[in-house]
């Protein structure tokens, strides 16, 4: 069952519904986006977000391999101490 919080909110969005049940758009916020180097992505209103390129699957196969390598040579320098 739903909350007494969550009939309450549904409830009164039906209502308002009900009273004005054409749909207005919201205003646009005319944010732009660039994309940089590096996956990097910044906005018209100053943000920057880091996106990861999409890469192949041998890439990516070598990327995992690496890693493996990686923490098996750490296993073996904890080991050997």
């Amino acid at each position: 069952g739903r909350s007494l919080h969550e009939q309450e909110m549904y409830s009164d969005a039906h209502e308002k519904i009900r009273e004005d049940p054409e749909h207005q758009l919201a205003e646009k916020k005319g944010v732009t986006h660039a994309r940089g180097e590096a996956g990097q992505i910044t906005s018209s209103d100053g943000t920057e977000h880091a996106r990861n390129k999409k890469i192949t699957l041998e890439q990516r196969r070598a990327k995992v391999a690496a890693k493996i390598a990686a923490a098996q040579a750490k296993f073996l320098a904890a080991e050997d101490e």
